[in-house]
């Protein structure tokens, strides 16, 4: 019903009983067609479409084992959480995340968020971190639902494509460890700069949340404390900005060898 979609979107509480969440527009179901996503359900309302083979990604969805439906404009619009919708809307299933679903490899890139709490600073990041080629992105005690609609929205859908595992700080520290991955995070306890670290190599790199920064936990743990150069009078930055500075450089550093 439109009532049970609208609920599914709103409440977090709803997404853990029935185990699914909503992924609203064109270029992120595509996403998670390409990633595997399970897609139950699917709603359109060609009212909206605009011309983008809206009709070609329904028969894929329908091609996965998808029921689709089709909503008057007026329903659709109670559905969507866009102000300008396109007329695609679709249901998808929960994952468990878990670190052993995680395959890293050589040499791998990590991001650990620690303490996250807004979905949209999430979703920026994990956009940041596919372009910069992270391997896998670890929530440390996440203070925020992972398939919020908003993380999907501000990721442009590659919250379903990134690889995400989530525990507490313990658990991922642990994880971190077996990895045989170093471990470094932005603290101003003797820390080297950004541009001094090298970030080649099995690195994690650490962030701390939107209020407090790096904790006691991490920071006891670093194996090397960096920091981001600044030359003005702020002292701190956005962590979806420093997100960008630290996976910026370590790209580049991979990149240049």
């Amino acid at each position: 019903s439109v009532k049970g979609l609208v609920k599914l979107r709103q409440s977090a509480r709803r997404r853990r009983e029935l185990g699914r969440f909503p992924v609203e527009g064109f270029a992120e179901i595509e996403v998670g067609l390409a990633a595997k996503t399970t897609f139950p359900e699917a709603y359109c309302c060609p009212a909206f479409f605009r011309d983008r083979t809206e009709e070609a990604l329904l028969r894929r969805l329908e091609a996965t084992g998808a029921t689709v439906t089709e909503l008057g404009k007026d329903a659709f619009a109670k559905v969507a959480y866009r102000e300008h919708p396109d007329g695609l809307f679709a249901v998808a299933e929960i994952w468990e995340l878990k670190t052993d679903r995680l395959s890293l490899g050589t040499d791998p890139l990590v991001l650990v968020l620690d303490e996250i709490e807004k979905p949209g600073n999430l979703g920026g990041i994990l956009r940041t971190a596919d372009a910069f080629g992270v391997t896998a992105v670890l929530l440390a005690d996440p203070a925020l639902d992972f398939f919020n609609p908003n993380v999907i929205r501000a990721s442009r859908g590659l919250s379903l494509s990134m690889p995400v595992a989530a525990g507490t700080k313990e658990e991922i520290f642990t994880y971190l460890l077996k990895q045989e991955i170093r471990i470094l995070g932005s603290s101003a306890k003797n820390p080297r700069t950004l541009w001094e670290a090298d970030l080649k190599g099995a690195a994690a790199i650490i962030l701390g949340s939107e209020r407090e920064g790096l904790g006691s936990f991490w920071c006891e743990r670093l194996d090397e404390a960096l920091v981001i150069p600044m030359s003005g009078t702020a002292d701190s930055l956005n962590v979806s900005v420093a997100a960008s500075c630290f996976l910026s450089e370590a790209s580049r550093q991979r990149r240049d060898g």
